[in-house]
């Protein structure tokens, strides 16, 4: 190589130093096998694409767990501080204030409007087994019922007759039922009784004073007698003549008899039985002294009645005149 051979080479090496990327070629590519082609222009280009991005799924799941942690937090805290800031109670605290409610302290506010006590009272009882209270049948007569101290009976009372016989009339009361009726303030001394028939058994009365709201103010006893009149012999003897009546009036009257008592009213079946009873039903005989029976009433469907075994004697002896089979049996029963 001469000198200027040399020199030319040696200022191309020394402009390949100064740039050395502007006269570079670029290096050649490497050839690649065919399977590693595959992969770069297929495999690696699907694999990006599935995870290129987030699940908006996801987002909102982790955004919504985020917010309720949060809120818990803040709950938590809140509660935190509060019960700091309130100041602890003890019992020195809590028993003065209960002593200011009304009935728990030892004095009442002085506004305080104090409930007056009932008055206690008492009921002198009314005749005794020995001595009963005396009575005509279907008579009004005094009922005294005596209120001790006098004072008490200035109010309402609510005055029950258990034991009563049905058909009991009290007057100066207004009724409420079979036997209960009500007292007007001061009106107790002023009663009078109606009992409907007479019996040869005295009536033991249980005598009840309830105020209006229930509660027993006063109890007590009554014994009372409705003799059969002196001018009056045995009704067996004093029956009226027995006389023919037609079935089909018989059966009317019985009929009648029998929706009374369905109704419960049995001093109106009694009417009915007694006015076909004399005039000469068997059936309502029978019928009628079982409305007395002590061993029967309980057939009739009627509670708190009184039986009346000398009654129902009567009626079941009438009823065997009347040629009624089953009278004797029921006579039998009753221990006649």
């Amino acid at each position: 190589m001469n000198r200027s051979e040399q020199s030319e080479d040696a200022e191309e090496r020394f402009e390949r130093l100064e740039n050395p990327h502007s006269a570079l070629p670029p290096p050649p590519r490497p050839a690649l096998a065919p399977q590693l082609l595959d992969y770069e222009n297929v495999v690696l280009p699907r694999a990006r694409s599935r995870t290129s991005g987030v699940s908006p799924w996801l987002f909102v799941m982790a955004t919504t767990l985020n917010t309720t942690v949060a809120s818990v937090l803040a709950v938590i805290i809140t509660l935190g501080v509060v019960n700091q800031d309130r100041p602890s109670i003890g019992l020195q605290d809590i028993v003065p204030a209960a002593a200011r409610i009304p009935g728990i302290g030892h004095k009442p506010p002085a506004n305080a409007e104090v409930q007056p006590q009932p008055m206690p009272m008492s009921l002198r009882t009314i005749g005794s087994p020995e001595r009963p209270l005396q009575l005509e049948p279907r008579r009004p007569a005094p009922f005294p019922v005596q209120i001790e101290p006098d004072g008490a009976a200035n109010e309402p009372f609510i005055l029950v007759l258990s034991g009563a016989p049905a058909g009991t009339i009290l007057f100066g009361a207004d009724r409420i039922s079979s036997d209960t009726w009500f007292l007007s303030p001061g009106s107790a001394s002023r009663l009078q009784i109606v009992l409907p028939d007479w019996s040869t058994s005295v009536f033991e009365i249980a005598v009840a004073l309830r105020r209006t709201n229930g509660v027993v103010a006063a109890q007590t006893k009554a014994w009372i007698a409705v003799p059969r009149p002196e001018n009056r012999s045995p009704a067996i003897t004093k029956m009226p003549a027995i006389t023919k009546m037609d079935d089909a009036a018989a059966k009317d009257l019985l009929a009648k008899a029998g929706k009374l008592i369905e109704q419960g009213d049995i001093v109106g079946a009694r009417a009915i039985y007694q006015r076909a009873a004399e005039m000469g039903s068997g059936s309502a005989a029978l019928a009628l002294g079982t409305t007395y029976d002590p061993n029967r009433l309980w057939s009739l469907g009627v509670l708190g009645l009184a039986g009346n075994k000398e009654r129902a004697r009567q009626w079941y002896l009438r009823a065997s005149e009347l040629g009624s089979s089953e009278a004797k049996a029921r006579l039998a029963a009753l221990g006649f």
